[in-house]
């Protein structure tokens, strides 16, 4: 699924996988729990503008590789609407 993503997208992801993923106590279901505006503050912080970072963070949750958690999904049961499963399969 990585080649379907656009330069940004597979950027970001790679940024995320060594961030996040590698250090995930979900690291056996390559994926992690996130929110929105942490992805958008690692990017900043990894030289990004805050305006690429927001816009490919967006364009991220329209690939299966951010899904918004639903009530099923999460022990939490997501009361916050902006918490997504990050993947990077």
């Amino acid at each position: 699924m990585k080649n379907q993503l656009t330069t940004n997208q597979q950027k970001a992801m790679n940024i995320f996988d060594d961030q996040i993923i590698t250090h995930s106590d979900f690291i056996d279901e390559q994926g992690d729990w996130v929110f929105i505006g942490e992805l958008v503050d690692i990017l900043v912080n990894e030289g990004w503008s805050r305006k690429s970072a927001e816009g490919t963070v967006g364009s991220l949750c329209e690939t299966p590789h951010l899904t918004l958690c639903d009530e099923g999904g999460d022990p939490f049961s997501c009361s916050s609407k902006d918490l997504f499963w990050l993947s990077v399969e």
